[in-house]
């Protein structure tokens, strides 16, 4: 680690506060979203096997197609899951990074920010482009203790 005076410790921080500020936003709301269930999907069964609230179970269209994709659902569910926390790991983990001041933040946060672009395209794009060239810079690399 290399000795940094005060005023290279705040402008180092001032660099990344914008990346700090994004990482925390997104944290929250792909957190949000996995914990909805909006990454996981649904299980299909209440869709698949009644045709309304006040069906009969012997008028219900029970086929093996339809437990074929029941099965399908409940065997995919984990991997869904798995993906779905990948998104709010990414985030968490470059909170972390930066608020220990690791040497992983700087390629890592770049990688965070290549996801936000393309998944949160119109808007992750220009926060994206913005907060790029805050990881190029020599201050905040020197606060993240990265050497290239």
């Amino acid at each position: 680690m290399t000795e940094m005076d005060e005023t290279e410790l705040k402008e180092g921080k001032k660099q990344l506060g914008g990346v700090v500020i994004l990482c925390w936003v997104m944290a929250i709301l792909t957190g949000l979203a996995v914990f909805s269930g909006f990454g996981w999907g649904h299980f299909g069964i209440p869709g698949n096997w009644f045709n309304g609230p006040f069906t009969l179970w012997f008028e219900s269209p029970f086929t093996m197609n339809t437990m074929a994709d029941v099965i399908r659902n409940l065997v995919s569910l984990p991997f869904r899951m798995v993906y779905s926390l990948i998104m709010p790991a990414l985030y968490i983990a470059e909170l972390i990074g930066i608020y220990k001041r690791k040497s992983f933040t700087v390629p890592l946060g770049r990688a965070v920010l290549v996801v936000t672009m393309v998944f949160f395209f119109p808007i992750g794009t220009i926060i994206g482009a913005i907060l790029w060239k805050r990881f190029n810079n020599p201050v905040s690399k020197k606060y993240l203790n990265y050497e290239v």
